[in-house]
């Protein structure tokens, strides 16, 4: 390999060479011929590549990381941070944005990477938003079997920390369907139907195929609610923001509502409620800003507040508005939720940090440093849904870490600065003649609607991922303590009975 010479080879050769090295090492298990293909493929300058060879790149490079991720660590259990993951997320991330921008419509390598994607986000704990990618897919492609039969995997695994049981039987219901519908797809490869029918067979020995069949038809919850609510409660569930975890399944009204709380927990005598006070407050925010954000999507006409409010023309097509100042507020408030969510974690696992310092970011670290490594008590946490926070933390820029996953991660962050402290504004276009220039943050509206949209998914996951954590937490602690000492905390929940 080390006398490869690619300089009078094209994209196509290029592309096909690297595909075969990462290949072959694959088929022989070599984990340093991997390595040194990926080392070469890094030395390839691929500025001059079209934008469609640019995508088959990062896609080849984000496989070639997944097969060393699986050499190295063959079984379920695995390290809480590699680099394996980080490139892999990375690289599969620039091919969908690359494949994105595309003008022919390469359907098929496009719900391979997010095939690719949802399944890698299972992995490292980000099961709800796995189920995002897996859908976008089958949007593109509703016959792509791969996708059916790893959304059915992925499935079967959220149902594990799913903590309703009625619940947790509907995803094992929809988790069977989306098997059963793989096996009938001629692009499923032989050995993952054979993966997908043990699944099956797991899940028809834990429960009655009569029942596994039974698809119940749900009452319409919207009924006796005004028009304006319906509506909201419509846009919610097809978005998919309500915190409820079969709201990754279902959009009909009987999941129009935020059901997941802090699970029971178990405190001493003299302890205080304060993880459900700091949940409750959380949600609230949250559930807050996804109503100011729909607010704005759904005005139609500006509000009584900007009339004979006199501001000057200053050519540079900025626009003001309440609706854009609510806009604004949401992408705040989403934003604050994940520092906040890193006090509740530095209080509830008890991990000593100075909550004056600690953030989203370096919650998980000893002394709040990356050089220091992973605190002790998380880099080895079977904790799944910890593991998701974590992972969903690396998509977050902060000066202090090199990296982030996230490639939209430092704009947002910076965005973010400029809104709280310096200048921002939003444009309907940009003034081509001025010089650019960092006094003001300028983004278009769309654009920053868009943001502000990510903002709010990525803090819905949050919010259910940390519910779930605190779940397969107490789970744990229950089994080491001392009844004669502790009480339960288990708030009653008011709900209708009949709603899931």
């Amino acid at each position: 390999m080390e006398t490869i010479d690619f300089s009078n080879k094209n994209q196509t050769e290029i592309l096909n060479t690297l595909g075969s090295l990462f290949e072959t090492a694959r088929e022989n298990r070599d984990i340093k011929k991997l390595e040194d293909s990926i080392r070469i493929a890094n030395e390839i300058k691929i500025e001059s590549f079209n934008t469609s060879s640019k995508a088959h790149y990062h896609y080849f490079l984000g496989n070639a990381w997944g097969y060393i991720q699986n050499l190295k660590y063959p079984k379920e259990e695995f390290p809480l941070e590699t680099k394996e993951l980080d490139y892999q997320i990375i690289h599969f991330r620039q091919a969908y944005s690359l494949i994105n921008k595309c003008k022919n419509k390469d359907n098929y390598n496009k719900c391979q990477i997010l095939t690719n994607l949802g399944n890698l986000f299972s992995h490292i704990g980000r099961f709800s938003e796995a189920q995002e990618y897996f859908n976008i897919c089958l949007r593109i492609d509703k016959r792509f079997g791969m996708a059916y039969g790893n959304r059915g995997m992925a499935l079967f695994y959220y149902a594990r920390v799913v903590f309703e049981p009625v619940h947790q039987f509907i995803f094992m219901q929809y988790a069977r369907k989306d098997l059963n519908r793989s096996l009938n797809s001629d692009q499923v490869y032989a050995d993952a139907k054979q993966a997908f029918r043990g699944m099956i067979l797991q899940i028809e020995n834990a429960y009655e195929i009569k029942e596994l069949n039974d698809f119940k038809t749900y009452d319409d919850y919207y009924k006796n609610l005004d028009d304006e609510e319906i509506e909201y409660r419509k846009w919610c569930a097809e978005n998919r923001l309500f915190i409820n975890p079969l709201n990754d399944i279902l959009t009909e009204s009987v999941v129009a509502n935020d059901f997941l709380f802090t699970p029971s927990m178990i405190l001493r005598f003299d302890e205080k409620p304060i993880y459900h006070s700091l949940f409750n407050q959380l949600k609230q925010e949250f559930v807050s800003a996804r109503f100011l954000f729909y607010e704005a999507l759904n005005a139609d006409e500006p509000h009584f507040s900007d009339r004979d409010v006199t501001l000057m023309d200053t050519l540079d097509y900025s626009v003001y508005s309440l609706t854009l100042e609510q806009v604004k507020i949401t992408f705040r408030m989403c934003y604050s939720l994940f520092d906040k969510i890193a006090y509740f974690i530095n209080l509830y696992l008890k991990l000593g940090h100075d909550s004056n310092r600690v953030n989203f970011r370096n919650v998980w670290y000893k002394n709040l440093l990356k050089k220091n490594g992973l605190d002790s008590n998380l880099k080895t946490t079977k904790n799944w849904a910890m593991r998701g926070l974590f992972w969903l933390s690396k998509d977050l820029y902060d000066k202090e870490f090199d990296s982030s996953i996230e490639p939209d991660a430092k704009e947002i962050a910076s965005l973010r600065n400029f809104m709280e402290h310096k200048s921002f504004k939003i444009v309907e276009s940009f003034n081509e003649g001025w010089s650019e220039k960092t006094e003001t943050f300028e983004i278009d509206r769309s654009l920053f609607y868009d943001k502000t949209f990510k903002l709010l998914k990525l803090s819905r996951s949050a919010l259910m991922y940390l519910s779930f954590l605190i779940f397969d937490e107490e789970r744990t602690r229950n089994e080491t303590r001392d009844p004669n000492k502790t009480i339960p905390m288990d708030f009653l929940k008011i709900n209708d009975d009949d709603k899931i």
